[in-house]
């Protein structure tokens, strides 16, 4: 069996398309539809049309080179594991598997939600894949679970949900798209989650700030990884910085005269006070530590 049409569109809709290569949220060079040199159709075409390198960040492909790249993807690589280990699909059953090989991998064939469809238990299978491959390296992505969702749902119903060319991102989303720019630094206006021109404003000069992200206002998927792992990167110097606080005061402890004990402790309440600080507004806290620390490394240059 083969990837229909519509499953075509619905595996594009949901990777969506990257002209450069970036790193996705686990780390792994990506660009396309997703494409990395784990794909051993992509590795081998990349390869050959670029003397043997491997794929870097800042590559480009375009996008009738992506489509065609696809549909050899899926035709050679990730469709014909679905059909020997689940072969009693219906076709829209079939396409929502194939979304979830080629996003999971074929080792997801092994995992619970396949059993059960393999023993005829459709509903217990959509309901298993929706808590299924939600992560990136312990971090629960949005992206991921409306696409679990999806394809449960295609599973279940047969319902493509392709009346828009794009996920069209909810108010939330954009909230927490204009929460994460202001918290590296770039001004998003409001946190209304409309996304208005200031927004995109502040998508831009993010993007501009980290090339090679395309300059073009639209947070897709390597804008938001890269503004995921800044975020992961300055919410990192904040808490490190409080864990050095905290060692200095645990030497203290042991050095001090007893009758300072209780100045000591005292301290202690202070620092676990700020420390609640610190976690609630971690992301404004760790943007301003990082625009100090920059300024001080201006200072000695």
């Amino acid at each position: 069996m083969k990837v229909s049409e519509r499953g075509l569109a619905f595996i594009a809709k949901h990777e969506g398309f990257v002209s450069r290569g970036y790193l996705d949220p686990a780390g792994v060079i990506t660009i396309g539809y997703g494409f990395t040199m784990r794909s051993r159709v992509f590795s081998s075409w990349w390869r050959a049309t670029h003397n043997g390198r491997a794929l870097k960040v800042g590559d480009h492909l375009s996008r009738r080179e992506a489509n065609q790249l696809l549909l050899r993807l899926l035709d050679e690589e990730y469709a014909p594991p679905v059909s020997d280990a689940l072969p009693k699909l219906k076709p829209y059953q079939f396409d929502a598997c194939v979304s979830v090989v080629y996003n999971l991998g074929c080792r997801a064939l092994r995992w619970k939600w396949a059993k059960a469809l393999k023993n005829g238990e459709i509903a217990r299978g959509a309901q298993l894949l929706e808590r299924t491959g939600t992560t990136a390296n312990g971090i629960s992505l949005p992206g991921l679970i409306k696409r679990r969702l999806g394809e449960a749902r295609l599973l279940r119903t047969g319902h493509y949900g392709l009346a828009q060319s794009r996920i069209a991102p909810t108010k939330d989303d954009i909230a927490t798209l204009q929460t994460s720019l202001k918290q590296v630094g770039f001004d998003s206006g409001n946190i209304d989650g409309v996304l208005g021109d200031r927004t995109r404003d502040a998508i831009r000069a993010f993007q501009r700030s980290h090339p090679p992200l395309v300059v073009d206002g639209i947070a897709g998927p390597a804008t938001r990884t890269r503004l995921q792992r800044q975020l992961a990167k300055r919410n990192g110097t904040a808490l490190a910085m409080l864990a050095a606080l905290l060692t200095l005061l645990g030497g203290a402890m042991g050095q001090v005269p007893v009758h300072l004990t209780l100045m000591v402790a005292a301290s202690a309440l202070c620092l676990l006070g700020l420390a609640s600080l610190i976690w609630r507004y971690h992301g404004r806290v760790s943007s301003h530590i990082a625009k100090i620390g920059d300024w001080v490394h201006d200072q000695q240059v």
